[in-house]
């Protein structure tokens, strides 16, 4: 089950019977930025009822921000790739364009349209390319996340049991709130879980997860070339 979060939005507001000048004045004054609520206050925790946020724990573990940042190295190579070769498939498109318009013979003609439709190959191949790459960042980032949800299984176990945990539920099956406000220019984020926080085992299960000191072993981008080999990112 997914997360049920609080959306908030602005409703449309019909004025009737309001001069231009109001409605000049109006959109001239910004909107003030809605002030988020505090956290309700929660009954009793249930004895025996823990929540776990898994998502969370991932990307706030040492082990998760450093899989983060490798997965960042690695799409600012994909990008890198795609952008030299797109602009090159750009500057030729613009060179076939610039000969269209000064072409005057008929061969010349029959010439360029060979040798547009020998682009449009290009652009289709290109575009298959950005779709893989794409896939297999997508592919690669799911791998990650599930090698640290291995590597998290046993710190879960301990703080389970130490905590004396007789159910353990996914904070994805609660209710969140979550909202975002610009102040001056800067996003403050605004979220808690509808659950009695003294439940929420988050923090103890990063914790754990810290005090071994184990990253992920280095990986590549997982590479849709070459058959996949096994759970592990394959080498590219």
């Amino acid at each position: 089950m997914k997360k049920t979060t609080l959306i908030f939005s602005l409703s449309a507001l019909f004025l009737a019977g309001v001069s231009g000048q109001a409605l000049a004045q109006a959109a001239a004054a910004p909107a003030a930025a809605p002030t988020p609520p505090a956290p309700p206050t929660f009954g009793a925790a249930i004895p025996g009822q823990c929540v776990l946020d898994e998502q969370t724990a991932m990307t706030d573990s040492a082990m998760g921000k450093a899989a983060a940042q490798r997965l960042v190295q690695l799409k600012a190579v994909v990008d890198s790739e795609l952008s030299t070769q797109g602009k090159s498939l750009d500057d030729e498109r613009q060179a076939l364009v610039t000969q269209q318009k000064t072409a005057t013979t008929p061969a010349l003609k029959t010439a360029l349209e060979t040798k547009a439709q020998a682009w449009e190959q290009k652009r289709e191949a290109f575009q298959e390319k950005v779709d893989q790459r794409n896939k297999e960042m997508q592919y690669t980032q799911q791998e990650v996340m599930s090698a640290i949800f291995q590597k998290m299984i046993p710190q879960i176990n301990a703080v389970v049991t130490q905590k004396g945990c007789a159910t353990v539920i996914s904070a994805d099956s609660l209710l969140h709130y979550d909202m975002t406000t610009n102040t001056n220019g800067q996003p403050t984020q605004t979220s808690f879980l509808y659950a009695n926080p003294s439940m929420n085992i988050t923090s103890d299960v990063v914790a754990k997860l810290d005090a071994t000191k184990e990253l992920l072993p280095q990986f590549d981008r997982v590479s849709l070339d070459q058959p996949a080999q096994g759970a592990a990112p394959a080498q590219k």
